[in-house]
């Protein structure tokens, strides 16, 4: 956790934003336990950071990150169920780090995804990922019917 929790502290919107979404994939369990212990501490000192961002704001990845601590440290549930609260979500990508497990794609006119069909690899929650794009490509999660 040194590095992360330096990043996150050091008052340096680059540092503080590559920390930010480190801990947004971040799953083992200890690590998330040090930064939550600390929460209060990151608030405060993140709390007045310009983190700049034009199309997406920055700050949102520094949001996410501060809800995920807090969620953690609430034993709120599975971290699955943060999913639905943020855009960038890759499920592929969360399907290589294991997080989920990819049961099926539907596809537009044959090229382009619909949206996946996914299940957590912890929990088993199934979640319907439509995939979206503007100025990127973002993902809206939502638990299957």
């Amino acid at each position: 956790m040194g590095k992360l929790k330096d990043d996150i502290l050091s008052g340096d919107a680059t540092r503080v934003w590559s920390s930010a979404c480190a801990i947004i994939k971040l799953r083992d369990s200890a690590e998330l336990d040090a930064l939550a212990s600390i929460l209060d501490e990151i608030t405060a000192s993140t709390k007045k950071l310009s983190l700049g961002g034009v199309v997406f704001p920055n700050d949102k990845h520094l949001q996410f990150a501060l809800r995920k601590l807090r969620f953690h440290r609430g034993r709120e549930g599975c971290l699955c169920r943060l999913y639905p609260e943020y855009l960038m979500f890759d499920p592929n990508q969360e399907q290589a780090a294991g997080n989920v497990r990819i049961e099926g794609i539907t596809y537009l006119e044959g090229n382009w995804v619909d949206f996946y069909q996914c299940s957590c690899a912890t929990c088993g929650t199934a979640f319907k990922v439509e995939e979206r794009e503007y100025h990127y490509t973002w993902w809206g999660w939502r638990l299957s019917q």
